[in-house]
């Protein structure tokens, strides 16, 4: 069973809201480098980044922008 769906996630700057990237939604996954998520939580794969300088929603020491999220796993 395929638990993965496309996704689309924006940021809103307080006046708009941008694409900043496609990717695709885990939803079956609990745990994601070794943490729980929240209940508000997915585990997402960024596949095509739009906007690399927009900041990551949950960042790590090693991504923080969505450019070094290529093919990696988020929250």
């Amino acid at each position: 069973m395929d638990d993965t769906h496309p996704c689309q996630p924006y940021i809103w700057d307080g006046t708009r809201k941008t694409l900043v990237t496609h990717g695709k939604v885990f939803e079956a996954s609990t745990i994601l480098h070794g943490m729980e998520l929240l209940q508000d939580e997915v585990k997402v794969m960024v596949e095509e980044v739009l906007v690399p300088f927009a900041l990551v929603l949950v960042p790590t020491n090693e991504v923080y922008i969505v450019a070094q999220a290529f093919q990696c796993f988020l929250a």
